[in-house]
């Protein structure tokens, strides 16, 4: 799965997640899933 906000390959296993709209998201770091949370609709695909 991709990170929606810098585009890096990220794992399952990952600890940074969120969700959107019924979606699941994971991240490669906190910054990046800050940045996800603070506009959203931005990033999500679909």
């Amino acid at each position: 799965m991709k990170d929606p906000v810098c585009g890096m390959e990220v794992k399952e296993s990952s600890g940074f997640r969120s969700e959107y709209r019924g979606k699941k998201y994971l991240f490669c770091s906190a910054s990046c899933k800050q940045a996800f949370e603070k506009e959203p609709g931005r990033y999500a695909k679909g």
